[in-house]
């Protein structure tokens, strides 16, 4: 197959680093691959690795975080869509590849150049990036039925929410490849001899990191005092917010801001118990780093996290934003050392073989060849 893949960004992130590690994994199978991005950023060094071409071309946005002006993002779509078509149809790929549902100008232009057209859907969208299509869900749906070839997301979650944009036979849900986190040395969380709390993931408020800050500061009041360590950035206000929070509740010297790490998976391993506090994750790459790093991962039963974890059994889910019910979800593994230790052990061997990269690279060129 020659593939054309459409990037709504030219950096590394999420959604892109799938999307590479599918393009190495079909190239190496004996695939083209081409990636057209709207700018240039640091996922051209990958690809310059792996002989894969790429173009900077204009990819207008459909969809932006509420308020934007709507009129102007239709106006771009609509304005670039006839030029890309010329592209595509002097690309001749099999297929072109959306790799996001920012991005509605790839399934217009394919449309219009009369070539078939996949979605790769990585986000719900609304519920974890606060985005909202320029016209409406009524329009965006319209165009996702008319030109959906394929989509392909990556949870069962996902699946749902765009089986009301386009016909459900049509989507495919596919895990990504995540490898198996590398052995490396990592330091003592401090202070000795305490019950420690990761809590890994950029500090925004869709991660909800507020959650166990909350969920300290109730445990503190039955004289129960874990540390929390966050491990990532974000933005200064909301980082800010947690670290008044945490002053506000007498859980400040338990808190701890690390921001970005090396080895994050060695850093988790230290841990007592990984803490997942996401609002609504698409799937929850983090949470499958944390089952395998053999501790009790305590997450919120929301969006594709919940596909990850058996509550009981492989981990314990709590209600996103109820820092009451964290806080309980927090103590029964501080009350219960063999449960802990059952939970890490469960989590750690159903997570241990799944994800891996021959799996998904099946998947994936099934998928893609049926399309």
């Amino acid at each position: 197959m020659k593939l054309l893949f459409l990037s709504h960004q030219g950096d590394l992130g999420g959604a892109t680093s799938a999307m590479v590690e599918g393009i190495e994994a079909l190239v190496a199978r004996g695939h083209s691959a081409e990636v057209w991005m709207p700018d240039a950023g640091s996922m051209i060094a990958k690809l310059n690795t792996l002989g894969v071409a790429h173009r900077i071309v204009d990819l207008p946005l459909w969809a932006s975080t509420k308020g934007r002006k709507a009129w102007r993002l239709r106006w771009r779509t609509w304005r670039a869509t006839a030029p890309l078509a010329a592209m595509l149809r002097d690309a001749k790929p099999d297929l072109v590849v959306t790799n996001t549902m920012v991005l509605g100008v790839g399934a217009l232009a394919a449309e219009r150049a009369g070539l078939k057209h996949v979605w790769w859907i990585h986000e719900f969208g609304r519920e974890d990036h606060g985005l909202e299509f320029a016209s409406g869900d009524a329009w965006a749906a319209a165009i996702m039925r008319r030109t959906t070839s394929l989509a392909i997301v990556n949870s069962d979650a996902v699946a749902a929410k765009y089986a009301g944009f386009m016909p459900r036979e049509k989507i495919v849900r596919i895990y990504y490849r995540i490898d198996p986190t590398p052995a490396a040395d990592a330091p003592d969380l401090e202070p000795a001899g305490a019950f420690h709390l990761a809590l890994p993931g950029s500090l925004n408020p869709q991660k909800g990191q507020g959650d166990a800050i909350a969920a300290l500061t109730i445990l503190a009041r039955d004289n129960k005092r874990p540390h929390l360590h966050f491990f990532g950035e974000g933005a200064e206000g909301y980082t800010a917010r947690l670290r008044s929070a945490a002053r506000d509740g007498g859980v400040e010297a338990q808190t701890h801001f690390h921001g970005h790490v090396r080895d994050l998976g060695a850093r988790l391993g230290k841990a007592n118990a990984v803490l997942v506090t996401s609002r609504n994750e698409a799937f929850g790459r983090v949470t499958v780093e944390a089952l395998r790093a053999a501790v009790p991962v305590i997450a919120s039963d929301a969006g594709g996290t919940q596909e990850l974890i058996d509550d009981g059994k492989t981990g314990l889910l709590y209600p996103p934003g109820d820092g009451a019910a964290l806080a309980r979800q927090i103590a029964r593994v501080m009350d219960d050392a063999a449960f802990a230790a059952s939970l890490a052990a469960a989590g750690a061997a159903w997570a241990g073989p799944r994800f891996g990269a021959q799996e998904f690279a099946e998947n994936l060129e099934a998928a893609l060849t049926g399309a």
